[in-house]
């Protein structure tokens, strides 16, 4: 495998996107963000400790405007999503690719 590939379906150029996206706005609240991309299709998962404030909410809203004014072309689905959880990282799902992950020793 070539150090530039992935194991994963989610092109190169679509993971730099998103992890732009993100570049500024993890809270010390956030656990994991998980991505998905495919057929015209995106969400990103955030994984949280507490219950998101007002401002964490606002905050997934400017992730994805971000990694969709980054697109060339538009999507027909993207989706923000919060789930509150005390379940070890581990177990939680990433979706296709793990974008951030809080360490949790």
């Amino acid at each position: 495998m070539k150090p530039t590939e992935t194991t994963n379906s989610v092109p190169d150029d679509i993971i730099v996107l998103a992890i732009r996206a993100i570049s500024g706005e993890v809270t010390p609240n956030m656990r994991l963000i998980a991505f998905s991309y495919g057929e015209r299709q995106a969400k990103f998962r955030f994984y949280m400790s507490e219950d998101p404030t007002d401002d964490e909410r606002e905050i997934g809203e400017i992730v994805a405007v971000n990694f969709d004014s980054g697109l060339s072309q538009n999507l027909d689905r993207l989706d923000v999503e919060f789930v509150v959880t005390e379940e070890p990282l581990g177990r939680l799902d990433p979706l296709d690719f793990g974008l951030f992950r809080r360490w949790e020793g």
